[in-house]
C-alpha cells in the first residue's frame, strides 16, 4: 500500500509541472533534441520574444505565421483569441499547470491563451510556448487589443 501511495504522490507531483516555464517548473520538450520555434508577438509597438514549444499544435501555429489576432480578457488572468481554425491537436500533450507566460490552447473552445497570472492544473489546455519577456506589456493592454504574432528573423 505504501509503495502505491508513493508512486501516485510521484505522478501528482510530475503533472504539476506539466507545462510551467519557471526556473523550477521547467516543462520537458516533448521531443528530445527537437528544434524550437522562435516568433515575436506585436503588441503596441513593442516585439515580444516567444518560445513555441516541439509539439504539434505549435508546429501548425508556426506553420501559419504571420497571424493577426484580436485578444480580450479573460477572467482575470489570461489574454485569449480566436484562430480562424483550429489549430492541429493530433498526438498533442493536453493537460497542465500554466505560469504567467505561458501560451496554451483551451482545448474544449480551439482559442490561444497568454497567461498573465499563474493558474491551477487544467485538463483541458494545451501548452504551446512561453513568452520569453515583455509580460508588463500584455498585463497591461485593457479592453480588446490585435497582436500580430510572425516568425522571428
Amino acid at each position: 500500500m505504501k509503495k502505491i501511495l508513493l508512486l501516485l504522490g510521484l505522478a501528482a507531483a510530475l503533472g504539476l509541472t506539466a507545462c510551467g516555464g519557471t526556473q523550477d517548473t521547467q516543462a520537458a520538450p516533448a521531443q528530445p533534441n527537437a528544434a524550437q520555434y522562435k516568433a515575436v508577438l506585436n503588441v503596441a509597438g513593442h516585439k515580444l520574444p516567444v518560445t513555441l514549444r516541439s509539439e504539434p499544435s505549435a508546429a501548425d501555429l508556426y506553420s501559419r505565421l504571420p497571424v493577426t489576432l484580436e485578444f480580450e480578457d479573460f477572467a482575470n488572468m489570461e489574454k485569449i483569441a480566436y484562430l480562424d481554425n483550429r489549430l492541429n491537436e493530433n498526438g498533442q500533450h493536453v493537460g497542465c499547470h500554466p505560469l504567467a507566460g505561458d501560451l496554451c490552447v483551451y482545448q474544449p473552445w480551439g482559442n490561444l491563451s497568454i497567461f498573465y497570472k499563474d493558474f491551477k492544473d487544467d485538463p483541458n489546455l494545451i501548452p504551446i510556448g512561453r513568452l520569453e519577456s515583455g509580460l508588463e506589456i500584455i498585463k497591461a493592454q485593457s479592453g480588446n487589443f490585435t497582436a500580430t504574432l510572425e516568425k522571428a528573423e
